[in-house]
């Protein structure tokens, strides 16, 4: 499907990327770039890539596919530093979990940028954690522009396709305010519930370790996530909040009418 696919963070997702790129042979060589030294080697002692260098552009030299799998803040910075190493048929794409503020900046790379967001990964990040069947089933969203090519887009859609997920296109608009409620407000709602119910609550039943269990994510991680899509979270947690707020009136009145309407309401029984 590619000659070189070079992945551009090799933590969780770009981990898993290059171990199913390579299980699935979808390209002929997969290369990785990453700084961290423990990763690098990580990543070439499970074979997630063949070779893993920490120059960027001597990794993306000769790729037709380029993957950003850092953090949303460095996808922003390793997009303004790509065109100078790229070949003209290169094709890039990222898995940057906001679309908005990343697919303006890929406009520099002439429409062969193609956002992307697979929804899929778990709250413990690293290559130690990555799996070649991580997107397995999962739905990946493709967020083109007006001025991205088609035959880019066709060329990701083939590497989404090959990693065993599901392509589900829409805006960067309509991206980032679907998962502000979906994704990023359950992660702020499981860290102020770790907040409200401490260290170690004395009675921890499944119904809270579930709640809780993406309050082990990285917070610096989240802390860009969430103020790259501050507005679209902002509206989603104003609406939480009236929920909440309702909920607090009805049980100081003792209103079991308006408490139980309230539950059926978010009820999905």
């Amino acid at each position: 499907m590619f000659q070189k696919i070079t992945i551009v963070g090799v933590g969780l997702l770009g981990g898993s990327i290059g171990l199913a790129a390579r299980e699935r042979k979808l390209a002929k060589e997969v290369v990785g770039v990453e700084t961290n030294p423990h990763t690098r080697a990580e990543a070439t002692t499970r074979r997630a890539v063949a070779k893993c260098t920490d120059t960027l552009g001597m990794g993306i030299a000769g790729a037709d596919l380029v993957i950003l799998a850092c953090p949303v803040n460095a996808i922003l910075t390793e997009l303004a530093r790509l065109d100078p190493s790229l070949s003209e048929r290169a094709v890039v794409t990222d898995v940057g979990s906001v679309k908005g503020p990343i697919a303006l900046a890929g406009q520099a790379l002439r429409g062969m940028f193609v956002p992307g967001h697979p929804m899929a990964g778990g709250e413990r990040g690293g290559m130690e954690f990555a799996r070649a069947d991580l997107f397995e089933g999962a739905s990946w969203a493709l967020t083109p522009d007006s001025v991205t090519r088609p035959e880019a887009l066709e060329k990701v859609k083939s590497l989404v396709v090959g990693l065993g997920a599901r392509v589900v296109t829409m805006s960067p608009e309509e991206h980032d305010k679907a998962v502000a409620a979906t994704s990023h407000l359950p992660h702020l709602l499981a860290y102020a519930l770790s907040s409200t119910v401490g260290a170690s609550p004395k009675l921890e039943g499944p119904s809270l370790k579930e709640a809780l269990r993406v309050a082990n994510s990285d917070p610096e991680l989240w802390r860009e996530i969430c103020l790259m899509n501050r507005k679209a979270l902002g509206d989603a947690l104003d609406r939480c909040i009236g929920e909440l707020d309702g909920m607090l009136k009805a049980l100081d009145a003792e209103d079991t009418t308006a408490l139980e309407a309230l539950l059926r309401k978010g009820w999905r029984g």
